[in-house]
């Protein structure tokens, strides 16, 4: 088996397709197109996690560069999971954002004592969100 490297993607592209097949691996997000993780990784800090050449794990960032970054998207194959490369990734993600002041990230609550073994802590904070009718309208989803 040949050793998995975790790279930023300053080192080394991360295809759209690689990424939407391993969302399709983990069950994440069918509606989203090529063009659309496309765009969505002009305009993140990733890192990919390889097999050679094949995408195994992913983790995204989306910040204002100074203040705030929230991690997004973090998954290994199920293949790849119990050697220790969801903290490498995480890690790896954690070292770009380095200089912004608050790093947060979303997570299922079985995942809280893996984040908190990388260093991160639960808040009391609750989490909202609004989805715009638009956005799925756009993709043809019906709701």
């Amino acid at each position: 088996m040949s050793p998995i490297t975790v790279r930023t993607y300053q080192e080394k592209n991360i295809p759209a397709a690689q990424v939407k097949q391993l969302y399709d691996h983990l069950g994440w997000w069918p509606e989203r197109t090529l063009a659309d993780i496309e765009s969505m990784l002009g305009s993140s800090i990733a890192v990919g996690a390889w097999d050679e050449d094949r995408l195994v794990g992913f983790a995204r960032a989306v910040s204002d560069g100074l203040f705030r970054a929230y991690i997004e998207d973090m998954g290994v194959h199920e293949d790849y999971r119990k050697r220790g490369l969801g903290r490498e990734i995480v890690d790896s993600i954690t070292a770009e954002l380095k200089n912004i002041h608050v790093v947060s990230l979303f997570c299922e609550s079985g995942l809280v004592d893996f984040y908190q073994q990388t260093g991160y802590k639960p808040t009391r904070q609750v989490v909202m969100h609004k989805r715009h009718e638009a956005e799925d309208d756009r993709r043809g989803k019906e709701r």
